[in-house]
């Protein structure tokens, strides 16, 4: 039986392009009920089954954080990959939700989620580390080509350079900060007891900032685990038999779990409430899935936000000079990456790359030259909007080009450079 590579190379010798295709949704297009229901479908097995026996892709990886859920593929053939993951997914055709990029612009949006660019919390440093670890996650048989492992890989190592030139380096930015601007602004009491569910990563970045403004309390599944974390934060910890009586406690509930299920019911809400009458308690709800029971929220006295609700207490945005320096980084190492996957093209598709930059960089040197008045600042936004006209100009040629067979590819190539006054080379 013929193999999915062989089917692959099969393709790209007839002159179908092989094409890097992404398929996703994150906090931008799509509400926290949906993604949570979209959470449920995005597993390799569901993938397994939409794509048949004979699957429309050479490769494909899930991605999927508390922002976004997404899958990037490889493929001859985009229509049919497209209407499989719909499939797998559970979404129709003109669902609201999904976002569809292909070539270098998925390259590119992978590259902004890599360095935390992407994120609700803008700069999300933590990110990076879940790009690269997706191509290990995934079941052995899914590993069909090293292709798309590496761009994931490639992705991940240039996310601190591009978090470096968008002025990020150092900066220790999360979901958890902004769970933080949340508390100082909202929460009118000196000093709070805040009850912590869970032991990860987001719940300690959290606690540790407060631990000398609150009163620490940390439950989990591990008892032991829990007495072991608050102890470094100087708060007590306790299992989940005793989480009434930490809630009953607490003002403030920060929960950052990886149940899959609410943790804390309304019910549960609606109980503590009766035991502590008079007392308004905020629920800061940093999971995905869910870990408090949205329905709280109606219940008096209480003050719910989930991840979602936490976007206005995210990141200040970046400097326009340098996320255009950052954005420019990603859009050179985004053409790189699809070139990588289109080796028969890489040349020609260069050495157009590379006449249509000498002249970019002509025209700019000459138009700065004629504004000696500009900051460095200024000047880095100039250099960046050309970058990015001349990108916008060529992506479409360049992707077309890619889809014809080598000599047809050649000649017009040859044409263009003519055409721009580049020599063929």
């Amino acid at each position: 039986m013929e193999s999915q590579g062989n089917r692959a190379s099969a393709g790209r010798a007839r002159g179908t392009a092989t094409e890097l295709v992404l398929v996703g949704a994150n906090h931008r297009t799509c509400p926290l009920d949906e993604r949570e229901a979209l959470l449920r479908h995005a597993t390799y097995a569901r993938l397994r089954t939409a794509a048949g026996p004979r699957p429309p892709w050479s490769d494909v990886l899930l991605l999927t954080t508390c922002n976004r859920i997404e899958v990037y593929l490889i493929t001859t053939d985009t229509g049919a990959a497209e209407r499989s993951l719909r499939k797998a997914l559970g979404l129709p055709e003109a669902s609201p939700h999904l976002y569809v990029l292909r070539g270098i612009e998925a390259a590119a949006h992978l590259l902004r989620v890599a360095a935390g660019l992407d994120s609700l919390a803008q700069g999300e440093s933590q990110v990076a580390a879940q790009v690269r670890q997706a191509p290990a996650i995934r079941p052995t048989g899914f590993r069909r080509n090293p292709d798309l492992a590496a761009t994931f890989e490639r992705a991940a190592r240039e996310a601190p350079r591009i978090r470096r030139l968008a002025g990020l380096e150092g900066k220790d930015i999360s979901a958890s900060h902004a769970a933080l601007r949340f508390i100082e602004a909202s929460v009118p009491i000196r000093h709070p007891t805040i009850a912590l569910l869970g032991t990860g990563k987001m719940a300690r970045l959290a606690a540790g900032s407060l631990r000398d403004r609150a009163t620490i309390l940390v439950a989990n599944r591990d008892a032991s685990r829990a007495r072991d974390v608050a102890n470094g934060l100087g708060g007590t910890g306790h299992g989940l038999d005793r989480l009434d009586a930490v809630l009953e406690a607490a003002d403030v509930v920060l929960a950052a779990t990886a149940s899959r299920k609410p943790l804390v019911s309304a019910a549960r809400v609606r109980r503590i409430l009766a035991r502590r009458p008079d007392r308004p308690l905020w629920l800061v709800d940093l999971g995905f899935p869910r870990n408090i029971d949205p329905a709280s929220r109606s219940l008096p006295g209480v003050t719910l936000v989930d991840i979602d609700g936490l976007a206005p207490w995210g990141a200040e945005p970046l400097p326009p000079a340098a996320l255009a320096r950052a954005e420019a980084r990603i859009r050179e190492q985004a053409e790189s990456l699809v070139l990588d996957l289109h080796p028969a093209a890489g040349a020609d598709i260069a050495t157009l790359r590379r006449t249509a930059e000498a002249l970019r960089r002509r025209e700019v040197d000459e138009a700065l030259a004629r504004l000696p008045t500009l900051t460095d600042s200024d000047r880095a936004v100039v250099d960046t909007l050309a970058t990015r006209l001349v990108n916008r100009f060529l992506h479409g040629p360049t992707e077309r080009l890619r889809e014809l067979p080598e000599a047809t590819r050649a000649e017009w190539v040859q044409e263009l450079l003519r055409g721009m006054g580049g020599t063929p080379r």
